[in-house]
Formats: structure tokens, C-alpha cells, sequence
């Protein structure tokens, strides 16, 4: 575990301090060769531009914690003399984070999203504290940490497979994270990401039968006239509010940054259900460095064009008053049929929380299995 002293903590207000503020929060995990970062523009338009109402109305607030690292000294007799071939000591960043406030919450709670954190308790405790100090007087008891900048778009700390590259839209951390947050923090839930992977033996897509007719959709109406289905299946927990107008314009920006495959089910022409999915392109991302630079853009471009050998299907649901139809089968097959012609490989689904019963069994009869688990925290300000 590293050691840092010397700790300075800052708030981002101004347009610049947002800068510095998402290019420190890069550089904690830049060196991960696991991590995929997001595409940066989109994060620039979402953090440092404000473009995002849903983002804007959750007012906010964007903490870093800096600190000298304490590098082993040689010694001359019994006294420590610094080795000055290490380089002269300079502050890195050692946690960032950005404190959400939902105001459709009412229990006193705040969201921490986009947590990165060194190997360093202190450094989160650094965090945590700062985070006390600039919220607590607005009356915040709790946090609920770490999720993504909507809590539908990656909760909880990665605790197993890190020898594998999650796939796109689902958390990353790194191996020494979940010892971090269990010695500061409880848990709250899990989630689970399933997959079928490369070779499995899988049914061949066959159309399936049901009392639905499949129709491609516009992505977009699941903010607007399809909002409703779209709140209702999503699935709820750690007392997240349901996704919104704001917030599920937000999700579909975020995603679709590139195209998605998505479907509507409907029966005597009322949608009662809808599959998005999305080639995983966490691939071109990870190259790329997210596209931060020039040359980072080009190579974004340039490698996006290749086809991903995995698929992801982010959002998934029927009416529960059709349910037990197959009409969610119907929508599975409908995904599966375009796999040939696209060269997908392996499928991927989730996280989803553990104590979504209906969905968990789903996916599991659709012949995946639980992959990658997350563990969502809960964080006492009192």
C-alpha cells in the first residue's frame, strides 16, 4: 500500500478548475492497462462544459485530493539521507470524485460518482472528510459510493475477474480498491454482470414464437413517449429514484455516443417491451487513451470502425402485465438473429442488482452465466 503525506484538498468552481480537475482525475488510473477510460469529449461536454440538465440539477461538486508520496530514504550510518536520484517530489493526485445531490431524494443521502482512488486509505479518508465538510451543513448524512454519473450507468467496486477487461458502461477498479472500501465504508448490495462467452454452446437464433410483433425503434423514445416503460423496468434499488426525463435523456446521450441496436415489442399496437444493445466498444476507448488528444482522436476514429467481437444489451424490459409470455425471449432472438452478420462473439448483460429475481432468471435461461461482481457501499457523514 502507498504512503502520502503533505495532503491538500481542492474544489473545482470555475471553468478552468474543472479542467484541472478531470485531468487529475484521468491521470489516478491512466497507467491501469485494464482501465477503459470514457470518450473524453463526451465527459468534457457532461463535466467540465455542464451540458447535462440532469447533471446540473444535482448541483455538482468536484473534489481532489493531493499528496506527496514518501519514497524510501538510503542512509548514511544511523542517519536517513534522501536519494536524490529519485527526482525532486512532486504532489499527485491521489483521490477525485464528484459529490451528486439528487433533489428527488429525500433521505438525506448523496451520490460519490466517478471515484478514483490510489492505493492509500488515508487518501480516501482525505475524501471522504472533504466530502463531509462540503456537504454536511445542507444536511447530508449518507453516501451512497461509487457510482457512475447516473446510478443506472455503473454502480459498486469491481471484486473479482480483474484479470479481465470489463466491458463498456460497467465499472472498473483495481484489485486493491475493494480492501480500501471495506475497511471505510459498509456495504449496501451487489449487482452482477452476465455473459455468454466465445465457444459456449448456445441454441442457433431461430425467430420465437409469442403474441409480440419486433419492430426496430427509435432509442430516443425511451425518454420520451416511451419513458414510462422504460422507468418501470429499469431495475430499482438502494433507493435510487427512477429514471426521469432528465436523467434517461442523459443515459441515451451518454450511449449513444455510437450507434445502438435497439427493439420494441408491442402487442395489438401498445409497446409493451424493448431490448438496446450496443457493440462493446470499450476496445477502440482503451487504445485510444479515450480519445484525449489529436493523434487520440484520429485513432478513435480510425478503430471504431472495426467491428467488436461482443455486444452489450444495457436496457431490457417488458410490461409487467405481459410478462411470462416470451415476449422477452422474442427480444432476445431478435438481438441474436443480427450476430452472424456482425461477428459477435460473445454477449454480455448487466450489472444488474442481485435482488432483481425476475431479470437475474432470465438472462440465466438465456444461457449466461454471472460474471464480473460489484459491491455498492454506503458511507455515514454523522
Amino acid at each position: 500500500m502507498a504512503q502520502y503525506f503533505n495532503f491538500r484538498v481542492d474544489s473545482a468552481e470555475g471553468y478552468w478548475d474543472r479542467v484541472g480537475f478531470l485531468r487529475k482525475w484521468w491521470r489516478i488510473y491512466a497507467d491501469d492497462p485494464r482501465w477503459t477510460p470514457p470518450a473524453w469529449n463526451r465527459l468534457r461536454q457532461a463535466v467540465v462544459l455542464r451540458q447535462s440538465p440532469h447533471l446540473e440539477r444535482c448541483r455538482p461538486r468536484l473534489i481532489v485530493v493531493e499528496a506527496l508520496p514518501r519514497r524510501r530514504q538510503t542512509h548514511v550510518g544511523d542517519q536517513p539521507f534522501p536519494n536524490i536520484n529519485q527526482g525532486v517530489l512532486m504532489e499527485e493526485p491521489v483521490a477525485a470524485a464528484l459529490v451528486l445531490i439528487d433533489p428527488r431524494r429525500t433521505d438525506n443521502t448523496a451520490h460519490l460518482a466517478m471515484l478514483h482512488a490510489a492505493n492509500s486509505i488515508e487518501s480516501l479518508e482525505r475524501l471522504l472528510n472533504a466530502v463531509r465538510e462540503q456537504v454536511g451543513h445542507e444536511g447530508i448524512r449518507r453516501l451512497i459510493l461509487p457510482v457512475g454519473l447516473s446510478p443506472y450507468l455503473g454502480t459498486g467496486v469491481l471484486q473479482n475477474y480483474f484479470h479481465r477487461v470489463p466491458p463498456l458502461h460497467a465499472p472498473y477498479a483495481p484489485p486493491y480498491v475493494p480492501e480500501l472500501f471495506t475497511t471505510v465504508c459498509r456495504p449496501l448490495g451487489r449487482s452482477l454482470l452476465f455473459a455468454i462467452e466465445p465457444g459456449a454452446d448456445t441454441e442457433r437464433p431461430m425467430p420465437a414464437p409469442g403474441p409480440a410483433v419486433i419492430r426496430p425503434l427509435d432509442p430516443n423514445r425511451l425518454a420520451s413517449d416511451l419513458l414510462p416503460l422504460f422507468t418501470q423496468t429499469v431495475p430499482a434499488w438502494a433507493g435510487f429514484p427512477p429514471a426521469d426525463g432528465p436523467e434517461a435523456q442523459f443515459l441515451l446521450w451518454w450511449i449513444l455516443r455510437r450507434p445502438a441496436l435497439t427493439w420494441m415489442a408491442e402487442v395489438d399496437g401498445r409497446p409493451v417491451g424493448y431490448l438496446l444493445a450496443q457493440p462493446d466498444g470499450s476496445g477502440p476507448l482503451r487504445r485510444s487513451h479515450g480519445g484525449r488528444s489529436l493523434l487520440g482522436r484520429l485513432l478513435l476514429q480510425l478503430l471504431e470502425l472495426r467491428q467488436p467481437r461482443s455486444v452489450r444489451i444495457l436496457f431490457m424490459g417488458v410490461d409487467p402485465e405481459y410478462r411470462r409470455r416470451g415476449i422477452g425471449r422474442q427480444l432476445w432472438q431478435q438481438m441474436l438473429l443480427t450476430a452472424p452478420e456482425n461477428g459477435w462473439q460473445t454477449v454480455t448483460a448487466g450489472p444488474l442488482p442481485s435482488t432483481a429475481g425476475a431479470g437475474l432468471n432470465f438472462l440465466t435461461a438465456q444461457g449466461l452465466s454471472s460474471r464480473e461482481t460489484y459491491m455498492l457501499h454506503s458511507y455515514d457523514l454523522d
